[in-house]
């Protein structure tokens, strides 16, 4: 009876370590993102504090000190101060971060669609350093492109350093961004919409905690350093009549015109810059030298021009200077960030819309039979319509607004005006300011998840075995019963030695049947050569991609080493179904990891290669006896991705990719010798 009630103690005692240590997993998984998405907030907070404070030392530096050196030149010291600003930035770019020049924010979202959120530290430092020097310098850009920059850096540096899965380094890089609009404008929300909005394109709970948690952590930090003031003071605006309304929607149709031409301007002249052929460092100087002379006439356009919208914002300027002011300062951001400067686009923008809503509000103020707004209620209608087209962001603009202006009663004709802006912006164009870059090198951020999943798929994952064929030599008459019969819209004909000769559509069969003598025709008369094919082996996405350029429903997969010879089809429901289910593949494959723990911190990620002399090579996962603690997470064979299943056979040259507990390294280790395998190297 002693023992018994000893054993039983004991395992009660195991019992309920057991729970304690799943509680304790359960909550570290918990506590885990929202501990590091408040210290991403934090540091972001106090590094963009003192990235504001060097902006102002350097536009002292550059525009009051050098200015003073250059005295002698008279008024003309402007124009080569941007000249100076530029060398130095090219310099500092090219030998040190080619990828921190122009705007930081399709930077952001470049790293997040393609590189799973990992951003280089040197890319941030560099890029902080030549913003400082850009807008110091005079030139046309914004700082929140770097803050967003340097708070996604800071993200995707903790999460690394964390040893972090993909998922969370991507949810770490959007914390770090929301946190940087956060910080530099004092607008805590807006930084959440803008993280969700533009950079990670997800609203699920998972996200947005994680998000809400570092924006405001940042924020906190900036109204410490830098006061709680919003940063527009401006006269308090409201809706004097109903039937302005019509004249805010008569806004939001420039808006939208505005918006369409700043993306236009700004993508044609950063793609002149970039065909160029001139020393690379030496361009920067060159369009800094371009936007001085500008400057020399609108010295207003240099910089971030928060002092002129301000300025607009409160009913000032005439009509023609505020319409010039638009031209120029397009002309003036594209040339500066095409050239390859530093910085962002928010400003210019904001800028563009604010001296819009400001000439209009002018041209319509007194000529109307109702009462009206002032022209700075225009101007602030105008800067968040042009910002909501121009970003295809409407949320983001509306709070953007409210959050630098603190003033809450302009806020239904901000919204009716901002939604007009970016439909029509939406339809004319489907890129905004911030991934029409992307867009030309070929990487379309909204889809860049499907192509990823297709990507790791080949052409025989998803291709039916089963499909009609025709004799070449059939007549006409046989062909049309034969189609009656079936539901394909199209067939594949073959010559006497089973080759692939051509393919009939329903639409050539039609275009026959006013013949009088249907015996006289055979299928090969009617049967087109067939342009298009692909391979087994082949890709998926690249598949799916000469479908669409073609507007194809199906594709023969042919015979590698015999492309006559047809093995299959590829239709575009095997796609959208073989994308679903590894889609759900994927989900459960998170789950597992989940389940192992490893995503609670502290695992190793390492790869292995599969020799031909090892005892793997052509068995089932499910026969490879893994120590616990163990998950594979993917197999790269040739140019394909395979996602490992129980079923899965391993074959020679395969590439497998693992993720281990800290625990089960030793084991891991010993199993890797058992099999005559070795591990190629580790990930930080």
């Amino acid at each position: 009876m002693l023992k018994n009630r000893v054993k039983n103690k004991l395992l009660f005692g195991i019992s309920d370590l057991h729970k304690r240590i799943a509680l304790s997993i359960a909550m570290s998984r918990l506590a885990l993102p929202m501990i590091t998405a408040t210290l991403v907030g934090i540091l972001t907070g106090y590094i963009i504090v003192f990235f504001i404070e060097c902006i102002g030392r350097s536009e002292k530096l550059f525009m009051q000190d050098l200015t003073g050196t250059l005295s002698a030149l008279g008024p003309y010291a402007i124009v080569l101060v941007p000249a100076v600003g530029g060398l130095v930035i090219g310099a500092l770019v090219n030998f040190l971060a080619p990828d921190a020049g122009g705007n930081g924010v399709p930077a952001v979202m470049k790293a997040v669609a393609l590189r799973g959120g990992k951003i280089r530290l040197l890319t941030v430092l560099v890029k902080g350093v030549a913003s400082v020097v850009a807008i110091g310098s005079g030139a046309s850009t914004g700082r929140e492109g770097p803050a967003v920059q340097i708070g996604a850096g800071i993200g995707s540096l903790l999460a690394r350093l964390f040893r972090l899965s993909e998922a969370r380094v991507k949810n770490l890089v959007a914390c770090g961004a929301a946190a940087g609009i956060s910080a530099v404008f004092n607008a805590p929300i807006t930084g959440v919409m803008f993280a969700l909005e533009i950079i990670l394109k997800d609203f699920g709970a998972r996200a947005l905690s994680t998000v809400v948690v570092s924006s405001v952590s940042a924020g906190i930090i900036s109204r410490i350093y830098l006061g709680e003031s919003p940063a527009f003071s401006i006269p308090l605006y409201r809706l004097r009549s109903p039937m302005e309304i019509f004249l805010y929607l008569g806004l939001g149709i420039l808006a939208a015109l505005a918006a369409l031409l700043f993306i236009f301007i700004y993508d044609r002249t950063e793609k002149q810059w970039t065909q160029w052929r001139f020393p690379v460092w030496l361009k920067p100087a060159i369009g800094g030298l371009v936007v001085g002379v500008m400057g020399l006439y609108f010295p207003e356009v240099l910089g971030m021009g928060f002092h002129t919208i301000e300025k607009t914002l409160h009913g000032n300027f005439t009509v023609t200077f505020l319409l010039a002011l638009l031209v120029f300062k397009i002309f003036a951001t594209s040339i500066s960030l095409g050239s390859g400067s530093s910085g962002g686009t928010f400003a210019p923008v904001l800028f563009t819309g604010t001296v819009l809503g400001g000439a209009y509000g002018k041209l319509c103020y007194g000529h109307f039979p109702f009462p009206m707004a002032p022209p700075g209620a225009y101007a602030l209608v105008g800067m968040a319509s042009v910002f909501a087209g121009a970003f295809h962001a409407p949320v983001t603009a509306i709070l953007l607004i409210f959050e630098m202006t603190g003033d809450y009663s302009m806020i239904l004709p901000i919204m009716m005006a901002a939604v007009v802006s970016v439909t029509i912006a939406q339809i004319a164009c489907s890129e905004s300011i911030d991934t029409v870059k992307l867009k030309r090198e070929g990487i379309d951020p909204a889809s860049m998840e499907e192509v990823k999943v297709l990507g790791a798929l080949q052409v025989r994952d998803a291709m039916t075995r089963e499909y009609e064929t025709v004799s070449r030599e059939i007549s006409a008459k046989e062909l049309i019963d034969f189609m009656a019969r079936e539901k394909d819209k199209s067939f594949f004909v073959l010559g006497s030695q089973g080759e692939l000769t051509g393919i009939i559509k329903r639409k050539e069969v039609q275009e026959v049947l006013l013949e009088k003598d249907l015996t006289a025709i055979i299928a090969d008369d009617i049967a087109v050569p067939v342009a298009d094919y692909c391979f087994p082996d082949e890709a998926l996405s690249e598949a799916a991609g000469v479908m669409m350029a073609h507007h194809l429903t199906q594709l023969p997969v042919v015979n590698p080493s015999d492309p006559r010879k047809i093995v299959g089809v590829l239709k575009s429901e095997d796609i959208f179904r073989a994308y679903a289910q590894e889609t759900v593949k994927r989900e459960e494959l998170l789950s597992r990891i989940e389940q192992e723990g490893v995503q609670a911190g502290g695992t190793i990620q390492i790869r292995f290669l599969i020799s031909s002399k090892s005892l793997l090579a052509g068995k089932f996962i499910r026969e490879l006896d893994l120590p616990d603690g163990v998950v594979l997470t993917s197999i790269q064979r040739k140019k394909a991705t395979l996602i490992p299943e129980g079923h899965t056979v391993l074959a020679a040259r395969d590439r497998v990719w693992a993720v281990i507990h800290p625990e089960a390294d030793g084991p891991f280790k010993e199993w890797l010798k058992r099999n005559k395998l070795d591990r190629s190297f580790v990930l930080e």
